[in-house]
């Protein structure tokens, strides 16, 4: 079976489409958190970059 650089195009199309849609969809899912919810996830980041720091040394 010659499928040729067509059957490329055509995954390289449907990768591109795919990740465009989780990236929307990720996208609308973040826009819908609370404010408290951004500062839990601040807070949180902020905890494990100290301890990363604090195993480092």
């Amino acid at each position: 079976m010659e499928s040729g650089p067509a059957f490329w195009l055509i995954l390289l199309t449907v990768g591109v489409a795919a990740l465009g849609l989780v990236m929307a969809y990720a996208s609308s899912r973040n826009k819908k958190r609370t404010a408290q919810e951004r500062l839990q996830t601040e807070v949180a980041t902020k905890q494990e970059y100290r301890e990363e720091h604090r195993d480092d040394s």
